[in-house]
Parts: structure tokens; sequence; C-alpha cells
């Protein structure tokens, strides 16, 4: 019995060796995956202004910041942990990821991007002995000369502004397309600035020197097109007040896609009390709209289905249902308020962004 167990003693090690180092190096595996996932996410949102960033007026995208945000998170004592030790390196990288694949993997900087490749944060974590990680522990493969198992994660997050938005995600407001271009200063995918304080020609509203214009968005019946907007009830061709209303916190029930046909339904008439309970809910009121994603359209002067041309942010102020009704706002492009909720895909920059999310 003694020589039957001492020569099967080598295939027993190795089966508990397989059984637990093997399982062991999986789950610091997984550890791994789970800390590069987080680091590389809270990278992303540096990748827009944002005010918990610091850096509301960086020039988009803010490659520094994100990769800064991303190595910090990644080796904070108050983050992750593989095998109950917190990581003490990570490997950041930068650059664009294209949405469709072509090609596959992290485009470094300096690069051009298209209309598919997205600014990118990518995280590397390796417990492989070859940095301050160390490797990941063993039990019974040291029997076998093994001192070291090995273990990596890579994950690569993306930021973009959103090519459709899914229910809750929308305030029922459609901006034209030339009120939008505006106050919306393209080469920098920012708002325009006022260049002084107080009163400024064309406006009725006091400025600030330095912030976004502030300015009204006026029933398309008071309004010409690129001064106006109109309410919207998204799927439904309803063009009573009363259901409008009902979709100011509530927002869109479907799925709306850039381009997507028929696009959103145009409410006919002025629909005074719609601007009322605007009110109710803007900065000025409860707050609970004060900030909001709203579809741009070619022209909401006219009713019917039409196409979404983007998804904007919008800071809201204040509205008014007198006999000129409007609603005040502000453009903004601060991921702080305009992360729209249930986005995703690739569409224009006008100021609303999807969350963060992972391709690798």
């Amino acid at each position: 019995m003694a020589i039957t167990v001492a020569v099967f003693m080598i295939f027993l090690l190795g089966t508990a060796a397989l059984a637990i180092d093997i399982g062991n190096l999986m789950v610091a595996r997984n550890e791994l995956q789970n800390a590069a996932d987080a680091a590389a996410l809270a990278g992303a949102g540096c990748l827009k202004p944002r005010t918990e960033c610091s850096n509301s007026t960086a020039t988009q995208p803010d490659f520094t910041t994100a990769s800064a945000t991303a190595s910090t998170f990644s080796t904070s004592t108050s983050t992750n942990r593989v095998q109950g030790a917190y990581v003490q390196t990570s490997t950041v990288a930068t650059g664009y990821w294209n949405a469709t694949g072509t090609p596959y993997g992290l485009e470094a900087l300096p690069f051009t991007p298209g209309a598919n490749d997205l600014a990118a944060v990518q995280v590397t974590i390796r417990k492989d002995g070859s940095n301050a990680n160390g490797s990941v522990g063993g039990f019974l493969s040291s029997v076998f000369g093994v001192n070291v198992l090995k273990a990596s994660a890579v994950a690569t997050a993306v930021l973009s502004s959103p090519g459709n938005v899914g229910p809750g995600g929308l305030f029922p407001l459609a901006m034209s397309q030339c009120l939008y271009n505006n106050y919306w200063n393209s080469s920098t995918n920012s708002p325009k600035l006022s260049p002084t304080s107080g009163t400024v020609s064309g406006f009725s509203t006091p400025q600030v020197a330095g912030q976004p214009y502030i300015f009204q968005i006026g029933s398309s019946y008071q309004y010409g097109t690129c001064q106006s907007g109109q309410w919207t009830t998204f799927n439904s061709s309803n063009n009573s007040a009363s259901y409008a209303s009902g979709l100011l916190t509530s927002g869109n029930s479907t799925t709306f896609s850039v381009g997507a046909s028929p696009g959103t339904w145009i409410q006919t008439g002025e629909e005074n009390s719609v601007f009322k309970n605007a009110a109710d809910c803007s900065a000025a009121g409860n707050g609970k709209c004060a900030w909001a994603t709203v579809v741009v359209v070619n022209d909401p002067s006219t009713s019917g289905f039409q196409p979404v041309q983007a998804f904007a942010c919008l800071h809201i102020l204040d509205a008014s249902n007198g006999s000129t009704p409007y609603v005040l706002v502000q453009m903004s492009n601060d991921m702080s308020h305009c992360e729209t909720a249930n986005s995703g895909g690739v569409g224009p920059s006008y100021g609303a962004y999807t969350p963060p999310r992972l391709v690798q």
C-alpha cells in the first residue's frame, strides 16, 4: 500500500494543484479584470468636460485627465483589491477605438479620428511577478517547480455622443437645427460663451461673461425658426397639452435614434400650459427637469413626425407662459449633467454624452 501511494502521490498532487492553484489563478484573473474595468470606466468619464474631473474648460477629448484618473483609480487603497492586496501599479494608454471594429484595437496617439473612432482609455493590470503587484500565490504548484503563477487583464472604455436614447432619457422639447447652431461652437464641441456680462445686444436676459449664452426657445407660433422649438410627444401623435406635460419628467417611452423613421412627433398649437408646467420643474422651480437632453430637428414649425438630427444637452433655467411663451436655457457639455440615461451608439457631438462603456 505504501509503495502504491508513493507511486501515485505525484498524480494526486498534480490533481490537487490543478484544482486548487488553477482555480485560485482564475479567481485572481477575475479580480484583475474587475479592477481594470472599473479603472477604465473611471478614466473614460473624464474624457469630456466634467465638474468632478476639474476639467470643465479642457480641450476635448481630455486624454491627460482621463489617463491620470484611470491610473489613480486603479491603485487607490479604497477601490481595487486582488487576492486581498491593493493594486500597486497599472499601465494606462489612451487613443481611439473604432466602433465598427475596423481596425480592432486601440489606435494610438497621435491619430486623426474618423466618424466611428471614439476616444478611449485602456488599462492593463498585471500580476505576473514583473512589477510591484507581485505574482499570483500558489499552494501546491511549487512541488512541480512552478514558483510564479501569472495573470493579467486588459479593459478599454469609450465615450461617445449618443446615436440613440432609450426610455426616460429625453425631455419633450424639440429645438430647431439652426437655433442650435446659433449657440454651439462646432469647432470646439462646446457652447458659445458670452463675451461680456450684463445686457447684451439681442438678448433680453442679462448674460455672464465667460458663461454659455442664456437664450429663449420660443413657440414656433411666436418666434422665427432659428429662435423656436416645439413640444414633442415622441412616438405618439397626441396633440393635447396635458399629455405633453405628463412627459416633462417621465420622458420618452420608446427608443429614438438619429435619422430613424418616422422620427418624433411635433405637436400643433402653442400649448401655453406646458410652458407653465416646464417652469415648475425647471431650475427656478423644483429642479426636476433643470438638466435635460432634447431632440434637435430640422424645422419644429412643421407639425408631424420629423427625423431626429441629434441629441442636445440643455440647462433649463426657467420658462414663461405669457403672451410670447418660451423656455429659458443654456447649452451645456458638462458630463456631470449631460450624461444621458439609457443612451448608446454614436451620433453628432451636440453636448449630450452616453455613459462610459466597455468595448474590451
